[in-house]
C-alpha cells in the first residue's frame, strides 16, 4: 500500500475521530486544505504522522482545543481588504437603509475584527441602531472565545489605514476603548449582536436576511459543502437580498455557474457581492 492511500485512511480515521470526540464535522472539507493545516500543526509539535494526531487528539484535552483553533480560526485584520469593505459599503448602503429592521447573518465568523469591522462599517451608515447582527460559529467554545477577545492595540496603526481605505469617515479610537493592553468594542455597538452556534454544515435556515457575509470558509470546503452552504445562504435571504463573500484568487465562483447562476446577479464580482433574484 503506497504512503499516499495510507495518508488518505489516516486523515479518515482523525476526521471521525474529531467528530466523534468533538462534534466538530471536518469529514467534507477540501483535503488538501485541511493536510496543509495539520502538516503544519504536525510540524510545530514535532508529529511524525497523522495517526500519531489522532492517538493524541484522542487522549489529550488540551491538544484537541489546539488543533481545533488551527483548524477554524483565522487571523484577520480590522477592515481586511479595504477596497472589497469599500464596494460592501457602497452596495449596502441603499439596499438596508430600505428596510425598517434590517437583519445581517455573519457567517462562520472567525476572528473578532469581522465582527468589530461590520458593526463600525454599519454606525458610520447611520445603520446600526436599527439593524440585527446575528453572528454564528460552528463550535461553542471557539463562540465564547471570538466572543470574548479583543485585539492587540500595537495593530491600531496597521488596522487605521485599512479603514481609511474603506471608506472611513472618523477615527478607530471612536469606536474602541482600550483595556489591559487590548482594545474592545464599545458597548453600545455591542447591544445589537446576538451570538450563536450553528454549523454550516448540519444546521438548517434560522431566520431570514437582508444581507449574509462569509468571509473565507467556504474555500476550506470540498464541492458538496460548498454547495449546500450556498443554497442555504440562498433559502435564508429575503428577495433581492444580498450576499458577500470572500472571492478566491484565480477561481470562477459557484454563483456565477449553473445553478446558482439563475438565482443571482453579480453585483461587484472582484469582490464577492451579489444580489438574490426576486
Amino acid at each position: 500500500m503506497n504512503a499516499s492511500v495510507v495518508e488518505e485512511i489516516e486523515l479518515d480515521l482523525l476526521l471521525e475521530a474529531i467528530y466523534r470526540c468533538m462534534g466538530d464535522d471536518f469529514r467534507g472539507f477540501d483535503r488538501a486544505v485541511l493536510m496543509a493545516k495539520l502538516g503544519k500543526f504536525m510540524r510545530g509539535h514535532d508529529i511524525a504522522t497523522v495517526s500519531a494526531l489522532q492517538n493524541i487528539i484522542l487522549h489529550d484535552g488540551g491538544k484537541r482545543e489546539l488543533l481545533l483553533r488551527n483548524l477554524v480560526l483565522r487571523p484577520t485584520a480590522l477592515f481586511d481588504d479595504p477596497a472589497r469593505l469599500l464596494s460592501l459599503r457602497q452596495q449596502v448602503r441603499p439596499w438596508l437603509r430600505s428596510h425598517a429592521l434590517p437583519r445581517i447573518w455573519l457567517a462562520e465568523c472567525a476572528s473578532i475584527e469581522e465582527v468589530y469591522t461590520l458593526a463600525i462599517l454599519l454606525e458610520e451608515e447611520h445603520l446600526y441602531d436599527r439593524t440585527q447582527i446575528y453572528v454564528t460559529v460552528a463550535n461553542e467554545c471557539l463562540l465564547q472565545e471570538i466572543r470574548s477577545t479583543g485585539f492587540a492595540a500595537d495593530k491600531l496603526a496597521a488596522y487605521e489605514k485599512n479603514y481609511r481605505g474603506s471608506g472611513g469617515q472618523h477615527s478607530l479610537g471612536d469606536y474602541l476603548t482600550l483595556e489591559d493592553g487590548r482594545f474592545l468594542l464599545k458597548e453600545p455597538l455591542l447591544r445589537n449582536i446576538t451570538w450563536s452556534q450553528f454549523s454550516l454544515v448540519t444546521d438548517t435556515s434560522f431566520n431570514e436576511f437582508e444581507l449574509i457575509i462569509c468571509c473565507e470558509t467556504l474555500s476550506d470546503f470540498g464541492i458538496g459543502l460548498r454547495w449546500r452552504a450556498l443554497r442555504l445562504f440562498t433559502d435564508s435571504l429575503t428577495a433581492f437580498g444580498m450576499l458577500a463573500l470572500v472571492p478566491v484568487k484565480g477561481e470562477t465562483s459557484e454563483l456565477e455557474t449553473v445553478p446558482f447562476s439563475l438565482t443571482y446577479k453579480p453585483l461587484v464580482a472582484e469582490h464577492g457581492i451579489y444580489r438574490r433574484n426576486g
